[in-house]
């Protein structure tokens, strides 16, 4: 257990995706990633940032709604960080590398937002595919996507693990500039799925899509 964690920021915003979009939260954004996606647009996380005690991370939460965000908030250790956050509600973003599972246990309040990385991420190989399997009603799974072949790979994916995917949350993203929204719901039509939803990064359209701590 850590009481102490590496942190890029901690800002207040709305959430710009997912199950709570356009409600206000408090995020905060872990530093280092396992991973080195094609299209990311955190990589000011990959290193660096402050090391902070609970004590000062808890103590700039303002919201209900929290999500703990990177990098991959999985690498540190945030076991302590999530006791100190009972009573919110918890989102934890990952990027799919790392098992889920063990935390639904102890913190079956906080829910995934899962992410499966498709071949233009270029880092399909690192996912943990039993997360498909594992995650709840809960939890979330969003395929962001950058090209036709992103859209046919997170089909195979849907199906291969329909079983239990059929009942979840999914979410479908652009790749901000990659591939036309319209071009993903032409392919939602074209495959009858009619359970995901399409998003877009509302954030990136409030604000400069550069723009940090938005």
């Amino acid at each position: 257990m850590s009481d102490k964690l590496r942190v890029t920021e901690i800002f207040d915003s709305i959430e710009g995706e997912g199950k709570r979009a356009g409600k206000l939260a408090t995020f905060v954004r872990l530093t280092g990633c396992n991973l080195r996606c094609s299209y990311c647009d955190t990589a000011y996380a990959f290193d660096g940032g402050e090391e902070m005690s609970l004590d000062d991370i808890y103590h700039r939460i303002h919201y209900h709604n929290v999500t703990l965000t990177g990098g991959e908030p999985l690498a540190q250790d945030i076991h302590d960080l999530l006791d100190a956050l009972r009573g919110r509600d918890v989102n934890i973003e990952t990027n799919g590398s790392i098992n889920i599972q063990p935390f639904f246990r102890d913190w079956p309040d906080v829910f995934f937002t899962i992410d499966y990385k498709c071949g233009g991420s270029g880092m399909t190989k690192a996912m943990c595919l039993s997360n498909f399997s594992n995650m709840r009603k809960k939890d979330v799974l969003k395929f962001v996507v950058g090209s036709r072949e992103d859209l046919e790979q997170a089909f195979d994916v849907f199906r291969q693990f329909y079983g239990n995917l059929r009942n979840r949350q999914i979410f479908i993203s652009p790749v901000f500039g990659q591939i036309d929204p319209q071009d993903i719901v032409a392919f939602m039509k074209e495959n009858n799925l009619w359970s995901w939803r399409v998003q877009l990064q509302l954030h990136k359209f409030i604000w400069n899509p550069q723009e940090r701590g938005v």
